[in-house]
């Protein structure tokens, strides 16, 4: 075995994305949060490691005292990580692992660590039938950085594992094929809390015909198990709609789909019809690539065992870094949570992440970080805010493996 190390100027990608939170967008579901492809044919690894020094405003996690201030503390961030990644003419495999520890200067009980490890395969069987598998697992000692629906923001550790699998099938000249399970649990390492966690399983199918070279149209159908609570709470959601997807050029494209969601609740005997739409844009650029989405929809409760009408709008702005000395890497996300349950939360959420950069060399680059999450839930002094800002430093190159 030969190891040849490569200097591309997208060597910290994955270092980025770890760090700053960016998640794939919402629209590309079959994406994971891994580095961007360097597209090197053949085995890659890339080591490298993260040293920051930033400041968080709001360590407890807690809304603000009688005199409108929260506890905050400086720390020391360490962030190792390693990403594999392999490219033939069919295959198309990556994983990777982060770990970040957090010291804090006066509040050394909060130290804490995070762990994201991810996989993704994508594998072309044929001309016509391609198969994929994605799974993306967090853990965190705090919830405002998962950044998942209807979870309240508490210094609380949790864990959360997504899994995506499915064929993707073109049937006839103009005909095409998505199915695809999902499989998506959270749980919470103490036991001192009101949040109780679950299971999501899920199939979606979607056909679509190709009426130009631009535009294609169809059908989805959707279903959705889930169990909460330890299993106490078993509900059912099924979804029917049109899909729309339309190409406005190479590098534009505009997604939507439309239609009806029906929710069983099967342990309080309860039932619910509504609409759901989701629409997504999407700009690739040569030097960034731009995005915005939006859905609304019922959806479970992983935090209180109950059901959602929930609202989510996404933006973000990727910039690859063998492309661009001078980068940026930003997120946004809101969304708001109406439960059905009146003894439950409303939370209307709100999450930036920010990374701007310069490569001082390609294997070393110097950072700006700020992580942004407020969350209110619509009562009096019910608003968490939290930032955590400064500079950190990415020494990162990758190995070819021959």
């Amino acid at each position: 075995m030969t190891l040849t190390f490569l200097r591309p100027a997208g060597c910290a990608l994955l270092a980025l994305l770890a760090s700053a939170g960016v998640a794939a967008p919402a629209a590309a579901q079959d994406q994971s949060t891994e580095a961007s492809s360097w597209n090197i044919p053949g085995w890659t690894f890339t080591p490298g490691i993260i040293v920051g020094a930033l400041y968080d405003t709001n360590v407890a996690i807690a809304s603000p005292d009688v005199n409108h201030k929260t506890a905050g503390d400086t720390l020391l961030k360490y962030e190792p990580f390693g990403h594999f990644e392999f490219i033939s003419a069919r295959t198309n495999f990556s994983s990777g692992y982060s770990g970040a520890l957090s010291r804090y200067s006066d509040l050394g009980d909060l130290d804490g660590t995070d762990h994201r490890a991810y996989v993704s395969l994508r594998e072309r069987l044929s001309r016509r039938v391609t198969i994929f598998l994605n799974d993306n697992y967090s853990q965190a000692p705090t919830t405002d950085r998962l950044e998942l629906n209807d979870l309240p923001f508490q210094r609380t550790g949790s864990r959360h594992n997504a899994l995506a699998g499915g064929v993707e099938a073109r049937l006839t000249k103009s005909l095409d094929l998505l199915t695809r399970y999902e499989m998506t649990w959270v749980d919470f390492v103490r036991q001192d809390t009101a949040l109780t966690g679950g299971v999501v399983n899920g199939i979606r199918t979607e056909l679509t015909r190709r009426l130009s070279d631009r535009l294609s149209a169809g059908g989805e159908y959707g279903f959705r198990r889930a169990d909460l609570n330890q299993g106490t709470r078993q509900q059912l959601f099924q979804d029917a709609g049109g899909v729309l997807h339309y190409r406005t050029g190479v590098h534009t494209s505009v997604d939507g789909s439309f239609g009806v969601v029906h929710l069983e609740d099967q342990t309080r005997a309860l039932s619910r019809t509504g609409p759901y739409v989701k629409v997504g844009l999407t700009q690739r650029a040569e030097r960034a690539t731009f995005g915005v989405n939006y859905s609304r929809s019922y959806v479970p409760s992983l935090a209180f065992g109950g059901t959602n009408q929930s609202q989510e709008a996404r933006g973000y702005v990727q910039m690859p870094l063998r492309r661009n000395r001078l980068y940026l890497q930003e997120s946004a996300a809101w969304r708001r949570t109406d439960p059905f349950d009146p003894a439950e939360i409303a939370l209307d959420s709100l999450y930036l992440n920010t990374v701007v950069g310069f490569a001082v060399q390609r294997w070393f680059r110097v950072e700006g970080y700020h992580a942004y999450s407020t969350q209110d839930n619509r009562l009096a002094g019910g608003q968490i805010t939290r930032h955590v800002a400064g500079v950190q430093f990415v020494v990162s190159e990758p190995v070819r493996i021959r």
